[in-house]
């Protein structure tokens, strides 16, 4: 007979699909703005979730961006799950499908674009943070350093001040990345893009003036007096001329102009 809890996992998540589908539309409510583009959409595979969005890359077998919304409700008590990682099925059957042994290892984390603390409200939500889609390769002190601490800033805004917050992130890579398992490309560095509205306010007092927080940190070894994610600031103009993506196509062109031009407010 097969295993109650197993059961109830396939009925809730199917094939760990986690509720993805493939997707044609522009904008959600995790990227309201529009879905960031480059010049090259033949590498964008788009897959819409109720907990993100993302970008997939079928040459790197990562992400080019995901992008989600945050605030207080998204934290809960759901604990972080355990065990492997999970292959994301819901990619097209031409794709390589990366796994947890992919990156056994290779002394670079598993990290989370989508922190799992960022979607704890119920299992569902937490589940998807460990679909290999939403994993870059990080080393430890990136991922457990320099990366967590403007995640716990990233909490700390929500829980403690009732910010509202819209977050993009990837990674930056060579022309010839070095891979893992001769599979997943391994960033130069990652970024995030962090977009703060003040408690009660709504997309639509979107305004010059908002406060945003854009960071690249390489993805290398960092000392312990260097792992403050103030340390690694930058402009959204700056990760768009590096990525080549245009993250808030859809805001007013005053608007846009003035929030990605400014570094750290």
């Amino acid at each position: 007979m097969m295993n109650i809890t197993v059961l109830l996992f396939l009925i809730l998540f199917g094939t760990f699909g986690i509720h993805a589908q493939s997707t044609r539309n522009t904008k959600s409510i995790h990227a309201p703005w529009g879905f960031p583009m480059d010049a090259n959409p033949k590498d964008d595979h788009l897959i819409e979730r109720k907990q993100y969005v993302l970008s997939y890359n079928e040459h790197l077998n990562v992400a080019n961006w995901v992008a989600w919304q945050l605030n207080a409700t998204w934290y809960g008590s759901t604990p972080r799950r355990s065990g492997k990682f999970i292959t994301d099925t819901s990619l097209p059957e031409s794709f390589t499908r990366i796994t947890h042994d992919d990156y056994t290892k290779s002394g670079y984390d598993r990290g989370h674009l989508v922190r799992s603390e960022e979607r704890t409200a119920n299992i569902e939500d937490n589940t998807s943070t460990f679909l290999m889609s939403n994993i870059l390769p990080q080393t430890p002190t990136l991922n457990q350093q320099t990366w967590l601490s403007l995640e716990y800033e990233c909490e700390r805004l929500c829980k403690s001040e009732g910010k509202e917050l819209y977050v993009i992130a990837g990674g930056l890579f060579s022309g010839i990345p070095t891979r893992l398992n001769g599979k997943v490309a391994i960033p130069d560095s990652c970024w995030k893009i962090v977009l703060i509205l003040e408690k009660g306010q709504s997309i639509k007092d979107i305004s010059s003036k908002t406060s945003i927080i854009a960071v690249m940190m390489h993805n290398g070894r960092y000392e312990k007096t260097n792992n403050d994610w103030n340390l690694y600031t930058t402009s959204v103009d700056a990760i768009e001329r590096s990525t080549g993506y245009d993250f808030f196509r859809d805001m007013p062109d005053q608007v846009e102009n003035a929030l990605e031009a400014v570094i750290h407010r």
